[in-house]
């Protein structure tokens, strides 16, 4: 794929700022967003020009990321800060799973595991990492 490729998969990709702009930060972005497609749609070089289009999407991408990037720090610096307590019931969540996890792979380590085995070792991987998922989501709310 092309750097033209990734541009307009780049572009697609922040579309959905555009539909939930209910957010100032998304408006906000919504908004550089445009900004920048403007700009960068009034004199686009020929398509013939390798070197030139190569560059020119390349500034394109490097502005879109901006953007991108200046989105999710205001989205992380909008929310309310976790008091200490939650941080510490989110920690020791984190660490209950990983000692879970450990004793799984000691429990299974240093043998070669009979198909059930294998397949009894891949569900509680799965339920680790899912219990492990619940706890992080706690933690980007």
């Amino acid at each position: 794929m092309n750097r033209s490729g990734f541009t307009i998969i780049f572009l697609i990709a922040l579309q959905p700022l555009g539909a939930l702009a209910q957010h100032k930060c998304d408006s906000d972005a919504e908004a550089a967003q445009d900004r920048v497609v403007r700009e960068f749609s009034v004199n686009p070089p020929s398509k013939h020009d390798q070197t030139a289009y190569l560059a020119w999407s390349q500034e394109l991408n490097a502005a879109m990321a901006t953007v991108a990037k200046r989105h999710e720090e205001c989205i992380r610096s909008s929310r309310p800060a976790m008091s200490p307590a939650e941080v510490s019931r989110i920690n020791d969540c984190l660490a209950s799973v990983r000692r879970c996890g450990d004793e799984v792979a000691t429990r299974y380590r240093g043998r070669t595991l009979t198909f059930q085995e294998q397949t009894t070792r891949r569900a509680e991987e799965q339920t680790l990492q899912d219990e492990y998922m619940a706890c992080a989501r706690t933690a980007n709310r």
